[in-house]
């Protein structure tokens, strides 16, 4: 259940986040200057872009996980790492840490660790 809500959350999160950025890459609809980049980007495009497609990837394992196929932990391990490094570099670009670096982010961490289970165990041969 923890692993749902994290992909769900932050899926559906990234999903608006990214459609906002792209329709409006000046980030007036986020409030957010363009400047906070410090030059790395000349707009939200490109970040918008690519939060987008995490969105997808997120949405993704979540179906995957809730519909128990094999590939699912692959696809959350996608999911949560894209997440995290995601954060790890906005981190850097913005050259700050803000409140909602942990509200989107402590719950990727919490999905990370929800993943390791589903990790299938490698199957050993016992020799005779």
């Amino acid at each position: 259940m923890i692993l749902l809500s994290v992909l769900g959350y932050e899926g559906l999160g990234s999903l608006a986040g990214g459609v906002l950025l792209m329709a409006t890459p000046d980030g007036s609809s986020m409030r957010m200057p363009v400047d906070i980049m410090h030059g790395t980007f000349k707009d939200f495009l490109i970040p918008g872009i690519i939060l987008f497609g995490l969105g997808v990837i997120n949405v993704v394992a979540f179906f995957a996980v809730l519909q128990r196929k094999k590939t699912g932990w692959i696809r959350a391990a996608l999911a949560t790492g894209g997440m995290t490094i995601w954060f790890l570099v906005e981190i850097v670009i913005l050259r700050e840490l803000h409140w909602l670096h942990a509200m989107w982010g402590l719950p990727v961490v919490a999905g990370v660790i929800a993943t390791v289970p589903l990790i299938p165990a490698k199957k050993r041969e016992v020799k005779q």
